[in-house]
C-alpha cells in the first residue's frame, strides 16, 4: 500500500484520476493534500466519509454509520448569499434514508482554516464536536441537535 501511495504522489499531472468511486473522483493533486503541511480539501474528506459508511455497512452486527458530505453543514446553516438555512434547507437530503435506523451520524465541519466533525449519537441520543484545535461547537452541536 506504501509503495502505491507514493507511486501515486511521485505523478506529475495533478489531474490525473486515481480512484474513481461513490460518484466522486480523487486527482493526483487531491491526493497530495493529505502530505504533511497540506490542506485537506472536500474532495478528500467526502471520499473517506463515503468509504466509512460502505464498510459500516457491509459489517453486521456493528455501528450502522450515516455520513452527510462537506455540504451539508453550510447548507443547514444557511447565510451564504442570503440562503435560507435550517431544517428546510436539507429536508430533502434524506428523503429516501431513515436516519433512525443508524447508530451514528457523522456531519463534517469545514471551519475556515481546519475540519472538525460533529457526531449526532442516536444511541446515546447526544451531539458531540470532535476538534483538533480543541474548540467547543455548542452552537453547532445545537443547531444539528
Amino acid at each position: 500500500m506504501v509503495v502505491e501511495v507514493s507511486e501515486a504522489l511521485a505523478q506529475r499531472d495533478p489531474n490525473l484520476v486515481l480512484s474513481t468511486a461513490f460518484k466522486l473522483r480523487i486527482t493526483q493533486r487531491d491526493l497530495s493534500t493529505l502530505q504533511e503541511g497540506g490542506w485537506l480539501n472536500d474532495e478528500v474528506i467526502n471520499f473517506y466519509l463515503s468509504l466509512i459508511m460502505e464498510r459500516r455497512s457491509s459489517d453486521s452486527g456493528r455501528l450502522k454509520v450515516y455520513t452527510f458530505n462537506t455540504f451539508f453543514y453550510p447548507k443547514l446553516r444557511g447565510g451564504a448569499g442570503g440562503q435560507a438555512g435550517g431544517h428546510v434547507a436539507v429536508k430533502r437530503w434524506t428523503k429516501a434514508v431513515d436516519l433512525f435506523m443508524f447508530d451514528l451520524i457523522l456531519v463534517p465541519l469545514h471551519l475556515g482554516v481546519h475540519w472538525a466533525l460533529a457526531v449526532i449519537d442516536l444511541k446515546l441520543k447526544t451531539v458531540k464536536s470532535y476538534d483538533s484545535m480543541g474548540q467547543r461547537h455548542d452552537d453547532i452541536c445545537n443547531l444539528l441537535l
